[in-house]
């Protein structure tokens, strides 16, 4: 087994939450700023606090990840950079990014500053480790879908450190491929906006939309919960185990780093389950790479903490409720009944464990309605003791001279760290009482409520001499200070940004516009006039022979998409269709940073999907610089977002204008847990394989299409740009997509003769009316209101 250095990296979204975690044993912290931050809701950290927060943490032996986790527009990058070289001149241990192009200007520009990839850039193999690598990473955090052996390849095959979540919040949809909240209401996720819309319920439907009976929160995630995995983590040779939690209170942050720091020492007893329980809980999955699946890994009854259950409601009365308890209830403490619904209240009395206890209360409660402690006021209380008591984070040695006629002398040293104070007051003989030994020994080894902890003291003295106490004490406070100096801050050349470098090149021609076609199937495929088309997308995996043979009898290149979400057994699949199908294939679609790594090699063209997220200029030069031959563009951009890089870049920026958005991607199936399905066996046999829909309370309908064990959501409404895109190309967009799933001739007819100024008989009304008709609504996405 892996030795146990391993590190818990704790959240904290105030200072009070990073004193907790440091104080419950936590080795590096990770916090944001007051911009750039994915958690935009948490207090997080001004510039002063971050420098008081460095310090604060750096004498304690911890270190200090700042999250600039966003995508950045074009206007942000420039203040982004200004912020990541103050971080780099106040000493932060390291970033967390997630944007591609910020990430190649932070390496380029502060070459020294240690960055982490976040788990937004949603890589979940080695290939995407590789690339990560490629581009400077020094640690990446791994997608909470990583499988077992995708860890044990990232880490036999690179350097990288491994960062991996063990605790916390989980999100349904593979991080960073998440559009939903955005696609609602504007609030995104890839901007720290999230509204959560996977915490709400659902009903499903079939294909048809007719209502399969079946509702409930069903794309909402439990907790992560790891304590009983800890030592097969360790052994897994991951680096640091990642606790989520920045919007939580330093209670919560307590608890949890708490238990994991027992875990990790095998200390960790029942009490500690229990209080992590306690503390906050949706129910606990131990998450998709340990198996959990369906109903073990979402809660279909609830979104919220569910507390612990204490009781029973057994019997009522005019007067209150009968209770049959199993856990004491104490004063404050915060008590909720579920049956149909929750109804909740502060206790304001005291009960032991009872067979039968009365609860006065003129609340409708049902008997057999189930009884929460949703807090508990006695661990509040105890962990807030804890938090008050003192802790020694480092030892410290010191080495005194006290010679007549001399200067004072302390030097003191803290594992690699060394300090000297000379005091400006010569040693006298004494004239009186001389000071002694021990005298000497008790004034420096008072350390107080500092950091250290005293080892080993040496004091070399001449007889009969006299120092005052007040000098002393100077001596000792001096030299720690220096030795603190040392410690805070590293020896560092202070970054300089020159941002007149920030320039970028121009790629526009004057080429034509051309039109390219998203299309899912055969049938599809067979209704395309590729006279009127540039390219034709499809999904590599989907090269079915009745496909390959269609496309050699009509002599039609395709397109080749890959999917979002891959292991590594399964991208070296696709790999091996490529090669096998590459006489019928004109380029790549690229939808993970793992695509980029393995086609490397193989000399094709390269396009970059939606899954790269591309959101400013300088992602799209980054992977112009790359090799790619064209990218399409985040669609989370607005118009004035999508002409400010168009105004470089036209000629190889992409915009999808029509179609359904796939807005999450992720392992969790929402049918399995009505199914009772325990893994992805059975999902080719599977009824509802061709598809289904989850309707929210607003009755928009998102279609759900799994394939490959993975799940895809789509937007309930459709884009349709139609009126937009002659705006597009006055903007310099040279490239047009369309996602297509019906209404393929006429939908390519209608955008075919707008782009070649054409007169054409196809009614633009009629097309929206057909899509109006059967979803509801079509849609502008982004266009104009941009996202928060």
């Amino acid at each position: 087994m892996k030795k146990n250095n391993i590190e818990i990296l704790a959240p904290a979204g105030s200072f009070e939450s990073l004193e907790a975690a440091i104080c419950a044993g936590a080795n590096s912290i990770y916090l944001g700023g007051k911009n750039f931050s994915a958690r935009a809701s948490a207090n997080n950290f001004d510039n002063e606090e971050l420098i008081r927060a460095v310090k604060y943490a750096h004498l304690r032996n911890v270190k200090i990840f700042v999250v600039v986790n966003i995508l950045l527009d074009d206007k942000e990058i420039e203040e982004a950079l200004k912020f990541c070289e103050f971080l780099y001149n106040i000493d932060v241990d390291a970033v967390i990014l997630q944007d591609l192009g910020f990430s190649a200007l932070v390496k380029k520009f502060i070459p020294d500053l240690e960055i982490h990839a976040s788990t937004q850039m949603a890589v979940n193999n080695l290939h995407g480790a590789i690339t990560l690598k490629n581009l400077g990473f020094k640690r990446i955090v791994l997608a909470r879908e990583t499988e077992m052996e995708d860890v044990i390849a990232i880490r036999e095959n690179t350097d990288l450190e491994i960062e991996m979540f063990i605790h916390g919040a989980l999100c349904v949809s593979f991080s960073g491929e998440c559009l939903m909240s955005s696609m609602i209401g504007g609030r995104s996720g890839n901007r720290g906006n999230c509204a959560q819309p996977c915490r709400k319920s659902y009903k499903v439907l079939d294909k048809n939309f007719k209502d399969l009976g079946k509702k409930g929160y069903l794309i909402s995630p439990m907790d992560l919960n790891s304590l009983n995995n800890i030592d097969k983590i360790i052994e897994l040779g991951v680096d640091s185990m990642k606790i989520e939690g920045r919007l939580k209170r330093p209670e919560y942050v307590y608890q949890v780093v708490s238990s994991y720091r027992k875990a990790i020492e095998h200390t960790l007893c029942k009490e500690d389950i229990e209080n992590t329980r306690q503390i906050f809980n949706r129910g606990f999955t131990q998450g998709l790479p340990f198996g959990d699946f369906g109903n073990s890994f979402v809660s279909k009854e609830r979104p919220d903490n569910r507390g612990v259950l204490i009781g029973e409601v057994i019997d009522k009365n005019r007067e209150g409720i009968f209770v049959k308890l199993n856990e004491k209830i104490s004063p404050g403490d915060g008590i909720e009944f579920l049956d149909d619904e929750s109804q909740g209240f502060k206790a304001d009395f005291e009960a032991k464990p009872s067979k039968k206890f009365f609860i006065k209360s003129k609340r409708n409660i049902k008997v057999g309605a189930k009884v929460y402690k949703t807090f508990s006021k006695e661990l509040e209380d105890q962990i807030k003791e804890n938090l008050k008591q003192s802790c020694n984070y480092r030892k410290i040695e010191m080495y005194c001279e006290l010679k007549t006629g001399e200067y004072p002398i302390l030097k003191v040293s803290s594992e690699n760290y060394e300090a000297e104070y000379i005091l400006e007051e010569k040693i006298q003989k004494a004239v009186n009482k001389p000071i002694d030994y021990e005298y000497v020994m008790h004034s420096l080894s008072k350390l107080g409520d500092s950091v250290f902890q005293l080892e080993t003291i040496d004091v070399s003295m001449d007889e009969n001499i006299f120092i005052s106490k007040s000098s002393l004490n100077k001596l000792r406070r001096e030299a720690i200070e220096k030795l603190n100096d040392k410690i805070i801050f590293k020896d560092n050349i202070k970054a300089e940004i020159n941002y007149n470098n920030l320039t970028l090149n121009t790629l526009n021609s004057k080429n034509s516009v051309k039109l390219n076609v998203e299309v899912s199937d055969l049938d599809s495929l067979l209704k395309i006039d590729t006279g009127k088309v540039n390219k034709i997308y499809f999904h590599l995996d989907d090269l079915s022979h009745e496909v390959v043979d269609y496309l050699r009898s009509k002599k039609i290149e395709i397109s080749a998409v890959f999917r979002k979400l891959q292991n590594s057994t399964e991208l070296e699949k696709s790999i091996r269709v490529l090669k096998e199908n590459q006489a019928l294939i004109d380029e790549v679609v690229i939808n993970n940073l793992s695509q980029i790594s393995i086609l490397e090699n193989i000399p094709i063209k390269k396009v970059g999907d939606i899954g790269l997220n591309v959101f400013n200029s300088y992602s799209v030069e980054y992977l112009c610089n790359k090799g790619f031959d064209r990218v399409i563009l985040s669609p989370e951009l607005k118009s004035s977002q999508i002409q400010n890089i168009a105004k470089n870049y036209g000629d190889i920026t992409e915009v999808i204008s029509h179609g359904f958005i796939p807005v999450m991607t992720m392992v969790h199936c929402p049918m399995s847990v009505d199914i009772g399905c325990k893994n992805s066996d059975m999902c080719n046999n599977c009824k509802y394989s061709e598809g289904f829909y989850l309707e929210d309370s607003f009755n928009d309908k998102f279609f759900v299409r799994r394939k490959e064990s993975v799940s895809e959501v789509f937007n309930a409404h459709p884009i349709m740009f139609s009126n937009q895109v002659k705006s597009l190309l006055k903007y310099g967009v040279k490239n047009i997509k369309l996602n297509l799933i019906s209404d393929i001739e006429e939908t390519i007819n209608l955008y075919y003769a707008i782009l070649n100024n054409l007169k054409t008989d196809v009614d633009d009304s009629k097309i929206r009316k057909k899509l109006t008709e059967k979803y509801g609504e079509v849609s502008l996405g982004h266009l104009n209101r941009g996202i928060l």
